[in-house]
């Protein structure tokens, strides 16, 4: 659709095909543009109803339908796509060793470079490799906080610290996630500075589920 908004009288002509088999016979130029994004969009629709019939059947099997009805303030985030919730700095639960401690220090070092690192995907948005939602996803198997408000209320991630790196002869520890605690363990050592806490969570992001040593 978008495609189609934007293009010229030559650019229109170039998507004849793909016009015609969304059932559009009329002239194709951008005079027309009206009656082509309706076409497109009846097209898109007559696609779509078949699934929603299905799937309004489907939930009536189990009496859904009348629910959602009779609740509809309660259901609608269960459907409809709402703004993601970010990752906060409130939402994270540290772990840290003894106040006044050099691990309490090197921990509370890190955390914040976790923070400014957050604060960089933010403030980049679309122009950055990753997303806020992508992290969220890393981290607890789900790319936005909990839609009930029961459990968005107790939705917290849990930060601990590895200071013991006691492998050999390897150059990267990756942070361990677990997502059913929604729990992320960040080895200490290996993130020192910003720039070796961004490299190495990056890493971790691009190159999926499995942590280990390099």
């Amino acid at each position: 659709m978008l495609q189609v908004r934007a293009a010229t009288d030559e650019k229109l002509q170039s998507l004849t095909d793909d016009l015609l088999s969304c059932g559009y016979t009329g002239l194709i130029n951008a005079d027309r543009m009206d009656p082509i994004t309706r076409t497109i969009i009846l097209h898109s629709l007559a696609r779509l109803l078949p699934v929603l019939d299905q799937m309004q059947k489907g939930l009536q099997l189990y009496n859904l339908l009348d629910v959602m009805e009779k609740n509809i303030d309660i259901c609608r985030p269960l459907f409809v796509p709402l703004q993601v919730n970010k990752v906060k700095s409130f939402s994270c639960k540290p772990d840290f060793s003894e106040q006044g401690t050099t691990r309490h220090n090197l921990e509370q070092s890190l955390l914040n470079c976790f923070q400014d690192f957050l604060q960089e995907l933010e403030d980049n948005g679309k122009m950055h490799v990753h997303l806020i939602p992508s992290v969220l996803q890393w981290l607890t198997g789900q790319g936005h906080q909990p839609v009930l408000p029961s459990e968005r209320n107790n939705f917290e991630i849990h930060i601990k610290f590895n200071h013991a790196c006691q492998q050999e002869e390897h150059e990267i520890c990756f942070p361990i996630v677990s997502t059913c605690t929604k729990t992320v363990t960040f080895p200490v050592a290996h993130m020192s500075s910003y720039n070796e806490f961004k490299h190495v969570l990056t890493l971790a992001l691009r190159f999926g589920n499995t942590f280990g040593r390099v």
